[in-house]
Protein backbone atom coordinates (compact mmCIF):
# COMPACT_ATOMS: atom_id res chain seq x y z
CA UNK A 1 0.00 0.00 0.00
CA UNK A 2 1.43 3.37 -1.02
CA UNK A 3 1.71 6.27 1.40
CA UNK A 4 -0.86 8.26 -0.54
CA UNK A 5 -3.46 5.48 -0.40
CA UNK A 6 -2.79 5.00 3.32
CA UNK A 7 -3.34 8.71 3.97
CA UNK A 8 -6.61 8.69 2.01
CA UNK A 9 -7.96 5.68 3.91
CA UNK A 10 -6.86 7.09 7.23
CA UNK A 11 -8.55 10.40 6.44
CA UNK A 12 -11.75 8.58 5.44
CA UNK A 13 -11.80 6.56 8.71
CA UNK A 14 -11.12 9.67 10.79
CA UNK A 15 -13.87 11.53 8.94
CA UNK A 16 -16.35 8.76 9.67
CA UNK A 17 -15.33 8.73 13.33
CA UNK A 18 -15.70 12.49 13.48
CA UNK A 19 -19.19 12.33 11.92
CA UNK A 20 -20.17 9.59 14.41
CA UNK A 21 -18.83 11.67 17.33
CA UNK A 22 -20.75 14.74 16.17
CA UNK A 23 -23.93 12.67 15.80
CA UNK A 24 -23.48 11.14 19.26
CA UNK A 25 -22.88 14.60 20.74
CA UNK A 26 -26.01 15.98 19.09
CA UNK A 27 -28.08 13.03 20.36
CA UNK A 28 -26.64 13.47 23.84
CA UNK A 29 -27.53 17.15 23.77
CA UNK A 30 -31.09 16.37 22.61
CA UNK A 31 -31.69 13.75 25.31
CA UNK A 32 -29.98 15.52 28.21
CA UNK A 33 -30.68 19.20 27.49
CA UNK A 34 -33.16 20.12 24.79
CA UNK A 35 -35.79 17.37 25.29
CA UNK A 36 -34.91 16.43 28.86
CA UNK A 37 -38.16 17.58 30.47
CA UNK A 38 -40.32 16.13 27.71
CA UNK A 39 -38.60 12.75 27.94
CA UNK A 40 -38.79 12.75 31.73
CA UNK A 41 -42.51 13.50 31.53
CA UNK A 42 -43.01 10.62 29.08
CA UNK A 43 -40.99 8.22 31.24
CA UNK A 44 -43.06 9.12 34.29
CA UNK A 45 -46.25 8.48 32.32
CA UNK A 46 -44.93 5.03 31.35
CA UNK A 47 -43.63 4.13 34.81
CA UNK A 48 -46.54 5.48 36.88
CA UNK A 49 -50.28 5.01 36.72
CA UNK A 50 -53.12 6.91 38.34
CA UNK A 51 -56.41 5.29 39.30
CA UNK A 52 -59.61 6.20 41.10
CA UNK A 53 -60.20 4.95 44.62
CA UNK A 54 -63.98 4.37 44.80
CA UNK A 55 -66.00 6.01 47.52
CA UNK A 56 -68.57 4.09 49.53
CA UNK A 57 -72.18 5.12 48.94
CA UNK A 58 -74.18 6.09 52.00
CA UNK A 59 -76.56 3.61 53.67
CA UNK A 60 -80.34 3.88 53.63
CA UNK A 61 -81.83 2.99 57.03
CA UNK A 62 -85.26 2.96 58.65
CA UNK A 63 -85.95 5.02 61.77
CA UNK A 64 -84.74 2.19 64.03
CA UNK A 65 -81.42 1.74 62.23
CA UNK A 66 -82.36 -1.33 60.17
CA UNK A 67 -80.25 -1.26 57.00
CA UNK A 68 -82.34 -1.11 53.83
CA UNK A 69 -79.47 -0.52 51.40
CA UNK A 70 -75.69 -0.53 51.83
CA UNK A 71 -72.47 -0.95 49.86
CA UNK A 72 -70.60 -4.24 50.27
CA UNK A 73 -66.97 -4.39 49.13
CA UNK A 74 -66.13 -7.43 47.00
CA UNK A 75 -62.85 -8.59 45.42
CA UNK A 76 -62.71 -10.52 42.16
CA UNK A 77 -60.03 -12.26 40.10
CA UNK A 78 -60.39 -10.86 36.57
CA UNK A 79 -58.79 -12.00 33.31
CA UNK A 80 -58.54 -8.87 31.14
CA UNK A 81 -57.10 -10.52 28.01
CA UNK A 82 -54.72 -13.21 26.79
CA UNK A 83 -51.01 -12.48 26.22
CA UNK A 84 -50.10 -11.63 22.64
CA UNK A 85 -47.49 -14.35 22.36
CA UNK A 86 -48.95 -17.77 21.56
CA UNK A 87 -46.61 -19.54 23.96
CA UNK A 88 -47.33 -17.18 26.85
CA UNK A 89 -51.06 -17.40 26.18
CA UNK A 90 -50.86 -21.21 26.24
CA UNK A 91 -48.89 -21.20 29.49
CA UNK A 92 -51.37 -18.85 31.14
CA UNK A 93 -54.37 -20.94 30.06
CA UNK A 94 -52.66 -24.08 31.34
CA UNK A 95 -52.14 -22.42 34.73
CA UNK A 96 -55.74 -21.26 34.83
CA UNK A 97 -57.18 -24.64 33.85
CA UNK A 98 -55.33 -26.23 36.78
CA UNK A 99 -57.08 -23.82 39.17
CA UNK A 100 -60.40 -23.55 37.28
CA UNK A 101 -61.07 -26.92 35.59
CA UNK A 102 -64.33 -25.72 34.04
CA UNK A 103 -62.67 -22.87 32.14
CA UNK A 104 -63.30 -23.10 28.38
CA UNK A 105 -60.88 -20.85 26.42
CA UNK A 106 -63.15 -20.90 23.34
CA UNK A 107 -66.02 -19.32 25.29
CA UNK A 108 -64.10 -16.61 27.16
CA UNK A 109 -65.34 -13.03 26.70
CA UNK A 110 -62.94 -10.39 27.98
CA UNK A 111 -62.83 -9.15 30.61
CA UNK A 112 -64.08 -12.23 32.45
CA UNK A 113 -64.44 -12.79 36.20
CA UNK A 114 -62.71 -16.04 37.15
CA UNK A 115 -63.65 -15.96 40.84
CA UNK A 116 -65.78 -13.63 42.95
CA UNK A 117 -65.84 -12.83 46.67
CA UNK A 118 -62.15 -13.49 47.23
CA UNK A 119 -61.07 -13.99 50.82
CA UNK A 120 -57.90 -12.40 52.22
CA UNK A 121 -56.16 -15.78 51.95
CA UNK A 122 -57.22 -16.20 48.32
CA UNK A 123 -55.98 -12.69 47.49
CA UNK A 124 -52.56 -13.57 48.93
CA UNK A 125 -52.59 -16.84 46.97
CA UNK A 126 -53.36 -15.14 43.63
CA UNK A 127 -50.98 -12.19 43.98
CA UNK A 128 -47.89 -14.08 42.64
CA UNK A 129 -49.96 -15.20 39.66
CA UNK A 130 -51.02 -11.61 38.94
CA UNK A 131 -47.41 -10.43 39.17
CA UNK A 132 -46.35 -13.03 36.63
CA UNK A 133 -49.28 -12.40 34.29
CA UNK A 134 -50.26 -8.70 33.95
CA UNK A 135 -53.39 -9.83 32.07
CA UNK A 136 -54.72 -11.03 35.44
CA UNK A 137 -55.72 -8.60 38.16
CA UNK A 138 -57.48 -8.55 41.49
CA UNK A 139 -60.24 -5.96 41.25
CA UNK A 140 -62.23 -4.49 44.11
CA UNK A 141 -65.69 -3.02 43.73
CA UNK A 142 -68.67 -1.94 45.78
CA UNK A 143 -71.91 -3.86 45.33
CA UNK A 144 -75.24 -2.46 46.53
CA UNK A 145 -77.06 -4.86 48.89
CA UNK A 146 -80.77 -4.18 49.38
CA UNK A 147 -83.45 -5.23 51.87
CA UNK A 148 -85.02 -8.58 50.83
CA UNK A 149 -88.62 -7.30 50.70
CA UNK A 150 -89.52 -6.59 47.03
CA UNK A 151 -91.69 -3.55 47.86
CA UNK A 152 -88.94 -1.90 49.90
CA UNK A 153 -86.47 -2.66 47.12
CA UNK A 154 -88.79 -0.90 44.70
CA UNK A 155 -89.01 2.10 47.06
CA UNK A 156 -85.24 2.23 47.42
CA UNK A 157 -84.73 2.11 43.66
CA UNK A 158 -81.72 1.25 41.55
CA UNK A 159 -78.21 2.55 40.98
CA UNK A 160 -76.10 2.55 37.84
CA UNK A 161 -72.81 3.81 36.40
CA UNK A 162 -72.48 7.20 34.74
CA UNK A 163 -70.05 7.93 31.88
CA UNK A 164 -67.23 8.51 34.41
CA UNK A 165 -67.73 5.13 36.05
CA UNK A 166 -69.29 6.59 39.20
CA UNK A 167 -72.29 5.00 40.94
CA UNK A 168 -75.41 7.18 40.80
CA UNK A 169 -79.05 6.68 41.71
CA UNK A 170 -81.36 6.20 38.72
CA UNK A 171 -84.73 5.44 40.35
CA UNK A 172 -86.52 5.68 43.73
CA UNK A 173 -84.86 7.02 46.87
CA UNK A 174 -81.45 6.34 45.35
CA UNK A 175 -82.18 8.92 42.67
CA UNK A 176 -84.09 11.40 44.88
CA UNK A 177 -81.30 11.57 47.48
CA UNK A 178 -78.38 10.90 45.15
CA UNK A 179 -76.50 14.06 46.16
CA UNK A 180 -76.53 13.00 49.82
CA UNK A 181 -75.78 9.32 49.23
CA UNK A 182 -73.01 9.79 46.65
CA UNK A 183 -69.41 10.09 47.75
CA UNK A 184 -66.38 11.54 46.02
CA UNK A 185 -63.75 9.08 44.69
CA UNK A 186 -60.16 9.28 45.87
CA UNK A 187 -57.03 9.00 43.77
CA UNK A 188 -53.99 6.73 43.92
CA UNK A 189 -50.67 6.59 42.05
CA UNK A 190 -48.55 3.48 41.69
CA UNK A 191 -45.36 2.51 39.83
CA UNK A 192 -45.44 -0.29 37.27
CA UNK A 193 -42.76 -2.87 36.63
CA UNK A 194 -41.58 -3.78 33.11
CA UNK A 195 -44.50 -6.22 32.72
CA UNK A 196 -47.07 -3.60 33.65
CA UNK A 197 -47.72 -4.99 37.14
CA UNK A 198 -48.29 -2.75 40.13
CA UNK A 199 -45.36 -2.41 42.54
CA UNK A 200 -47.50 -2.29 45.66
CA UNK A 201 -44.70 -0.84 47.81
CA UNK A 202 -44.91 2.36 45.72
CA UNK A 203 -48.69 2.76 45.97
CA UNK A 204 -49.62 6.17 47.35
CA UNK A 205 -53.01 7.75 48.04
CA UNK A 206 -52.96 11.30 46.69
CA UNK A 207 -56.60 12.04 47.55
CA UNK A 208 -58.67 10.23 50.15
CA UNK A 209 -62.18 9.19 49.06
CA UNK A 210 -65.13 10.92 50.72
CA UNK A 211 -67.87 8.42 51.51
CA UNK A 212 -71.51 9.34 51.02
CA UNK A 213 -73.78 10.33 53.90
CA UNK A 214 -76.39 7.93 55.28
CA UNK A 215 -80.11 8.50 54.70
CA UNK A 216 -82.40 7.73 57.64
CA UNK A 217 -86.13 7.37 56.99
CA UNK A 218 -88.92 8.41 59.38
CA UNK A 219 -90.63 5.01 59.53
CA UNK A 220 -89.62 1.49 60.57
CA UNK A 221 -89.17 -1.18 57.92
CA UNK A 222 -92.23 -3.11 59.16
CA UNK A 223 -94.44 -0.05 58.69
CA UNK A 224 -93.01 0.59 55.24
CA UNK A 225 -93.73 -3.01 54.24
CA UNK A 226 -97.32 -2.71 55.49
CA UNK A 227 -97.94 0.59 53.73
CA UNK A 228 -96.24 -0.37 50.50
CA UNK A 229 -97.88 -3.77 50.44
CA UNK A 230 -101.29 -2.17 51.00
CA UNK A 231 -100.77 0.33 48.18
CA UNK A 232 -99.55 -2.40 45.93
CA UNK A 233 -102.64 -4.51 46.57
CA UNK A 234 -105.09 -1.78 45.57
Amino acid sequence: MSAAVFKVRTAAILTLLLIWAIGATVKLYIYTVRDREILLKKSRAIAWREADLPAQRGKILDCGGTILAEDIFRCELVLEALPRGKKRAGNLLQNLREKFPGLNPDQIKFPTVLQSDLTAEEIRKYQPLCRRWPELRIAGRFERRLHPDPEIRKLIGKTGQNDRGETVGITGLEQKHDLQLSGKPGRIVVMLDRNGNWIYETLRVTRQPENGRDLKLDQPASELIRLLGGDHGK
